[in-house]
This record gives C-alpha cells, structure tokens and sequence, in this order.
C-alpha cells in the first residue's frame, strides 16, 4: 500500500548551480523564534534546583521542622541548615520551626516570636495545683514598634491538663478528671489585657466535655448560667487550635477515639452517653442557631474540632471561640506560608508514617506548599510510607537516617541532589 506521506525531493545533482540555488529559495522559510529553544541544555540548567529561585547566591531552601510533641529540639532546624550549607554552599537556606497546637505551642511561640512568658499555677485535672505559663506577643504599629496595649496571649492547654498530669492506670477511666485548670488559665489570659487568646487543644487527660471549664467560668453546676458566660467572653477573640478534627459525639468522636489510648469498650460507651446527656442540657439552655435555608439546627457538638482535649473544644467553641487547625493556623501565623513560593520546601519530622501523611505540621506544610508548585522533601529519622502516599501531598522524596548519622549529616546528603553545585 503506497505511504500517504509526501516524498522528499531533492534537486538532481545534473541541475545547473544557478537552478538549485532557485529551487532551495523556494523552501518555506519558518520564522526564527526571539525566545532560545526551551530545550537549550544551556536554559535548562540542573534539573533539581531549577524550580527553586535562585537568591544573590543560588536557590533558596526553606527547613520547616516538626515541633509537635516535643520529639524535635530547637536545635534541630540549625542543625539541618548547617548540614545542607556544608554541602550546597551556593544555597541561601531559611531554618522554621512550626507545631500543630498540642504540647509545647508556648515554647514554639517564645522562640519564634519572641513571646514573653507569665507564669501561673492552676489546678491540674486531679486537682493538684501545676504550673503553667502563658505567651503573649504584644501588639506592635506599622513600623513594627510595640505599642504596649493588645496583643495576643497563646496558651497549651496540655501543661494544665495534660495527660502526663495523671498516672496511667487513672487514665484508662477518665472520669472524675476535670479541665477546670483551663478556665483559670483563660481568666489569667484575659486579665493580662491582651486582644486575641490562642488556645492550643491536643490530647488531654479530662474527658469531662468541657464542664469543669464552663462552671470555672461560672456557668454554675447545672450550666443555666452559660449563656451569660458567653456574653462575658463575647467581647475576646478566641481561636481554638487543635490537632484533630474529631467531633464530640459519634463513631469518630472524642469517646471512640479513647480506645486508642488503651480505654475499654463499656468505658467509651459510658463516657459517650454522658456526653449525649451533656449536648441535651446544652442545647436547651442555648438553643443552636437554625440554617437559613434547611431550618435544621447547626448542632455545636457536630463541628470540627469539638472532640478536641475531651471536650474542651466543644466547650470554647460554645463561649464564641473561632476554630481551627494548628498546624494551618500556625503556618500563617509564624510567616511560614509566605517563604514557600520560589523555594524547594524541606520538611524535618522524627516519623514520617501514615499519620504524618493525614495530619499535622508536615501534611499541612506540603498541601501549602503544593499549592504554589513547590517542591518538598522530607528528612526523617525513620520513614514508614512509600512514595505513592506521599506524592498525594506533593512529597518528591523522603530519606530517612542511616546508622550513626544525624539530622545535619543526611541534610548534607540530600542536599547534593536536590541543589548540586552548577
């Protein structure tokens, strides 16, 4: 079967030179491109570094290390700095520390922001008196001068109920436990004269719904008073941060999720009736509000993030507080976000598992930075997830310690890949 592709012609070697000189003139002549061809190896550059923009002396690279629970030092995002410079010196390497709004916010927040701590002792959730500390970072003018009114009070609700406050055979039955402790730490806030409360929210040892945080304030030991509890706290912002979505009630609630701390069955079934009798007195003493369109109740004890620290979530969220996720809230709110477009993102976490991938610092970094088609890596004492899992949130590559090396060492490693020398 003859080809349908036309047939080149060239122009017989017997032709007059003058003839082939006519004949190559009328060839279509394409026009010359002003750009250089995007396949130059020259434009191309290495193949790694190029996404990243490149400072006064090469590309920038933003450490971001996982201070969730206290696994990682301050001294981890020096370290890895160190160890990508050793090797990459051309690099200009910026070094974050971020947490996800458990234990430890406040020492994050003082060594970011250069919070000043107010210390105080509360009763802890057995009732013995702990002490605790709230950060706040005053307020500041256009040129950045600290005007001396307002500001921000953060406070890590686990320092006064934590589940480290309790011995552990007491937790696999958390009743009788209190986060009363958490409403002094917020009326010590308060009274300091800041603007805005942060209340960071994770695990907790209370598992109480919040009461003993509601008749601190003065919601009175049948709750009657609790709408004017919520009048006193209307007039301060309260944002609610926590590591975890939970709702109070239901099969993905705070109760089911106590079987993951070793608590049995008849207890979680028991705890969660508790809190059904609970939202009931709730809800008639502070009817929810009704959706415009559906008429239906917005129920409080549905949303996001009211499982949070056994109902401490639940709890602000009825006294008006504004919730979100930690790790989200804290990438703007330490200026981490706005370093990540131009840059290739290195994420430090001691485990990087499929909770990593889900929830926290590392999973809502790598979204941030997917967004602006940045490139991420992860450094990780040990890796227990393939690359499919991480390629969902835009993770190129993990690499985890060998033996005998440290942070800074496999920093120094990854760093010949990721941004080589040209």
């Amino acid at each position: 079967m003859p080809s349908s592709r036309p047939t080149r012609r060239s122009c017989p070697a017997s032709w007059p030179r003058a003839t082939r000189a006519q004949a190559k003139s009328l060839r279509p002549r394409w026009p010359r491109c002003a750009r250089p061809c995007r396949w130059s190896t020259a434009e191309l550059g290495p193949p790694v570094s190029a996404s990243a923009t490149p400072g006064p002396s090469g590309p920038r690279v933003v450490v971001v290390v996982d201070r969730a629970g206290e696994r990682l030092t301050a001294a981890a995002a020096a370290g890895v700095a160190q160890g990508w410079t050793r090797t990459a010196p051309h690099t200009l390497v910026e070094a974050h520390d971020c947490h996800d709004g458990g234990a430890g916010l406040t020492a994050v927040i003082a060594d970011r922001l250069g919070a000043t701590l107010h210390p105080v002792v509360v009763p802890g959730p057995a009732g013995a008196q702990v002490p605790a500390a709230v950060a706040v970072v005053s307020a500041t003018d256009g040129d950045g001068a600290d005007i001396g009114a307002g500001g921000t009070a953060y406070l890590d609700t686990a320092q006064v109920a934590g589940r480290h406050l309790v011995p552990r055979e007491r937790l696999t039955d958390p009743e009788g436990l209190s986060s009363a402790g958490v409403a002094r730490l917020l009326r010590h806030a308060r009274d300091l004269g800041v603007d805005r409360i942060v209340v960071g929210v994770g695990p907790l040892a209370a598992h109480d719904g919040g009461v003993g945080l509601l008749q601190e304030l003065g919601a009175g030991a049948d709750l009657a008073a609790l709408p004017a509890v919520r009048d006193e706290w209307d007039c301060t912002r309260l944002v609610l941060v926590t590591t975890t979505e939970a709702p109070l009630l239901g099969f993905q609630g705070a109760s089911a999720s106590l079987g993951e701390h070793g608590v049995l069955p008849e207890v979680t079934q028991r705890l969660e009736a508790r809190m059904g009798d609970l939202t009931d007195r709730v809800n008639a003493v502070l009817p929810p509000p009704r959706d415009l369109l559906t008429g239906l109740p917005h129920r409080p004890e549905r949303e996001p993030g009211s499982g949070a620290g056994g109902g401490v979530g639940y709890a602000l969220q009825l006294i008006g507080a504004r919730t979100d996720d930690g790790a989200r809230f804290l990438l703007d709110e330490l200026g981490i976000r706005t370093r990540l477009p131009g840059s290739l993102l290195v994420l430090v976490t001691d485990r990087y598992d499929y909770t990593t991938v889900h929830d926290g610092v590392v999973a809502q970094t790598a979204r941030a930075a997917l967004g602006f088609a940045t490139p991420t890596v992860v450094l990780a004492r040990e890796v227990a997830v393939g690359r499919r899992e991480g390629m969902s949130l835009g993770v190129s590559g993990a690499y985890e310690l060998r033996e005998g090396e440290d942070l800074a060492g496999l920093a120094a490693r990854v760093a010949r890949t990721w941004t080589p020398v040209r």
